[in-house]
């Protein structure tokens, strides 16, 4: 991440979709960035295929 601090969390739910979403207790400046850095890596080790992003 990039200031080392993890300010997210993954939610599955039914069918295979998945909910990435800050931690709004410990929102930071880099929150977003790092958010899409996390969803990028979690795509890598799922597969995007077996999967559907929730978007908010």
């Amino acid at each position: 991440m990039a200031v080392n601090q993890q300010k997210f969390l993954f939610v599955l739910h039914d069918n295979n979709r998945v909910e990435a979403k800050p931690n709004y207790l410990l929102i930071g400046s880099y929150v977003h960035t790092d958010l899409g850095i996390v969803k990028y890596h979690f795509e890598i080790g799922a597969g995007k295929e077996n999967f559907e992003w929730i978007t908010l």
